[in-house]
């Protein structure tokens, strides 16, 4: 059942991916064409572990999973971008000029460098968990695979609650100041996502899907009328 929850979570996302490409082609902003490395990303997440149980643990499945522990370590973040610029498209006169744009843009790279030690100090573990085949960072005492295995812990994933905070904060202004709450919304039900009980029964992967969607959806909705041209890829579209 839940390979194919994370099979279907996976289609989600590849429909987000051709949402996000629409509105990079209809509107030349350069953070939407940015944004769908990690959408990509996290379609192939989803794949993976879906997948995870028709593959079986093996050299294969182990060294096509370190991917998705890459995306997240590099493009986790990457929506405090997108909040700062959906903030400036929504018209909000304290984002403009360049240098409220650099400090979300700031906030997101120290995150990354962050997160950067994860690549030489990790390893990957099986890990069993419903009908899920996996390999993971961390094991915890109820998802061991076999007689002996250790438990395995890992760190609070400190960025990501840092991008959900910062997402909820500012889908709040966009609620509150535009009537518009998907952004606030999605990145609520992310944040409960990966909290108990919700996260016990797997549904973190489902809360990405509703943050991207909402940002996403916040680029869409404030960008409406913005048509591509010569500086459609100037300051004020990266921005």
């Amino acid at each position: 059942m839940y390979s194919e929850l994370f099979l279907f979570q996976a289609l989600l996302q590849a429909v987000l991916v051709v949402w996000l490409w629409r509105v990079w082609k209809s509107t030349g902003l350069l953070v939407a064409g940015l944004l769908l490395i990690p959408q990509f990303g996290l379609v192939y997440d989803n794949l993976i572990v879906g997948a995870g149980r028709f593959i079986g643990f093996s050299p294969l499945l182990e060294a096509i999973s370190w991917p998705r522990f890459w995306i997240h370590w590099l493009f986790g973040t990457w929506l405090i971008v997108v909040a700062g610029v959906a903030l400036r498209l929504a018209g909000f006169q304290f984002m403009r000029g360049t240098r409220p744009m650099l400090i979300f843009c700031s906030l997101t790279f120290a995150l990354m460098m962050y997160d950067l030690p994860h690549f030489w100090n990790e390893r990957l573990y099986p890990v069993c968990e419903f009908d899920l085949i996996r390999y993971s960072t961390a094991v915890s005492a109820d998802t061991l695979c076999f007689e002996g295995q250790q438990v395995v812990r890992s760190s609070p994933p400190i960025p990501s609650i840092i991008t959900c905070f910062v997402v909820i904060g500012s889908g709040a202004l966009l609620m509150f100041k535009r009537k518009f709450p998907w952004m606030f919304l999605g990145g609520v039900l992310m944040l409960a996502s990966a909290m108990p009980p919700l996260r016990n029964f797997k549904l973190d992967n489902f809360g990405e899907i509703l943050i991207a969607g909402g940002c996403i959806w916040a680029l869409s909705h404030f960008s409406r009328d913005r048509k591509p041209g010569p500086y459609a890829h100037a300051s004020d579209s990266a921005a």
